[in-house]
């Protein structure tokens, strides 16, 4: 009888429901203990201090690696631990307690900031070998939200001084939903102002400084806290100046051999020209391949075209060098044609040109040495010219004032541009 009087009592018993009392906080390693009257009414749909000030967000990034930037696309990868820290009063752990690592299963059971890239493309979580995200609870309700992304964003890139330029290039984030009244975000306060940056090794740029700002901006009649990290990297132009200016630079000098060829070689020299213009046309369709198509003219493109120029302008000069030979032939053929006729006894000239060698012999003696005197001075005609003027000023103007216009540019695109 006692028995079940005592077996009534047990089970008459009301549940113990959690709450916070000295019931659970003594024994602080009973974490369960502690996590359940935490979350005992705890509604994660209203943000901390529902009524109060807003809440403060401190943002952390570590960069582990940057790249690839495509110009084509105007975007740019990078890999971050993204971090967030705030303050939740409803989830203050006992003095005895402090950082703790809770399962990331909680995530979906407290409130946490709705933070998104304002700027981004795609981006996506690890996964491998499981969720790359943690969550501790810290000291006096501190909440501690790291995650391991990858983030393609966009970045308009400004190629007027392409490829020795410099890019910088944004990474913007804020709140979707919560404005300026509810949450406010900040870097973290440290020596790296809330970005670190592991060393990192870029196959096209040198990332030479960073920037943080925060600013408010209006969204949908609603201010919002954004938060911005401005990355300036500079172009590593070696892979260009070997692709594209030094090729470019070889046409342009392999065009002033034709200067050295003999005058009278026409075609040998006019090859020489089609065939540098026509591989400084492949090169320049190579290298735009890698840029965009933009509305204006890039550096590399102002060097493009001085080549072509100087291509041109060494097709001109034999051209022109061609003209005045056979204008000078011309003049000589006709003072050789007009002193024939003087000695000729008043006969057609063209004639005794065409006469065969059997009526060449039946000339006399006085007649046949004045043919052969002006037939050997056409042939004097057709043997090498000396060397035209025009290749004599070539040879000294067309490599000075090429070595000018590189000075020129370099010093417009490196030095003064970069200013």
């Amino acid at each position: 009888m006692w028995y079940l009087f005592f077996l009534t009592v047990i089970f008459l018993q009301p549940p113990n429901i959690y709450s916070l009392n000295e019931t659970c906080w003594p024994r602080a390693n009973n974490l369960t203990c502690v996590l359940n009257k935490l979350f005992f009414g705890y509604n994660k749909y209203l943000r901390p201090n529902q009524t109060g000030d807003p809440i403060r967000v401190q943002v952390y990034l570590m960069i582990t690696s940057l790249g690839p930037i495509a110009e084509l696309d105007m975007s740019y990868t990078m890999n971050l631990f993204f971090r967030q820290v705030w303050t939740d009063e409803r989830l203050t752990l006992p003095n005895k307690i402090s950082n703790v690592a809770v399962s990331t299963k909680l995530l979906s059971a407290i409130w946490k900031p709705d933070t998104y890239f304002i700027n981004s493309r795609s981006g996506f979580l690890h996964t491998t070998p499981t969720l790359n995200h943690l969550l501790r609870i810290l000291e006096n309700g501190r909440l501690l939200y790291s995650s391991r992304l990858t983030i393609k964003a966009s970045c308009s890139n400004f190629l007027r001084r392409f490829p020795l330029d410099i890019q910088t290039c944004p990474f913007i984030l804020s709140s979707y939903a919560y404005g300026t009244e509810d949450v406010i975000y900040d870097w973290k306060l440290d020596e790296n102002n809330g970005v670190e940056l592991v060393p990192l090794k870029l196959s096209q740029f040198d990332l030479f400084h960073y920037k943080t700002s925060k600013r408010i901006i209006q969204f949908n009649d609603r201010n919002h806290s954004v938060l911005q990290l401005d990355l300036s990297m500079r172009r590593n132009a070696g892979y260009y100046i070997l692709q594209g200016y030094i090729p470019a630079s070889l046409l342009v000098i392999l065009s002033w051999i034709s200067f050295w060829i003999n005058s009278d070689a026409t075609a040998d020299r006019v090859y020489i020209g089609v065939t540098c213009v026509l591989s400084l046309t492949t090169l320049i369709l190579d290298i735009r391949s890698y840029i965009p198509a933009v509305p204006y003219f890039t550096a590399i493109d102002y060097f493009f075209i001085m080549c072509y120029l100087f291509l041109f302008a060494s097709v001109i000069q034999l051209t022109a060098v061609h003209c005045h030979l056979d204008y000078r032939r011309t003049i000589r053929r006709k003072k050789v044609m007009k002193n024939l006729s003087k000695t000729s006894d008043r006969q057609n000239t063209s004639s005794k040109i065409s006469l065969s060698v059997q009526n060449i012999r039946q000339l006399n003696p006085t007649q046949r040495s004045t043919f052969a005197g002006v037939v050997q001075r056409l042939q004097n005609l057709q043997q090498k010219a000396p060397l035209h003027e025009f290749d004599r000023l070539a040879r000294i103007g067309f490599p000075l004032l090429f070595t000018l216009c590189n000075c020129i540019y370099w010093y417009i695109f490196v030095f003064y541009t970069s200013q």
